[in-house]
């Protein structure tokens, strides 16, 4: 399955400001490391993508709540 396939579940729409420009970076870069990288890790990739939205997201909610 390619690597585009599997990150079905990042859709852009669903995310805003810094997340949403992470997004689209991840998704045009993904295709080029799974093409240059013979030792590409997809499970590796997707885990960073998932950790590093998630820390973004928590940003966003700490910035909310007047914590930063």
């Amino acid at each position: 399955m390619s690597a585009k396939m599997e990150l079905r579940w990042l859709k852009e729409d669903n995310y805003q400001g810094a997340s949403k420009r992470f997004v689209k970076f991840f998704k045009k870069d993904i295709s080029l490391q799974a093409e240059m990288d013979e030792d590409f890790d997809l499970e590796v990739y997707e885990s960073s993508i998932r950790l590093i939205l998630k820390k973004l997201e928590q940003v966003k909610e700490q910035q909310k709540e007047g914590v930063m």
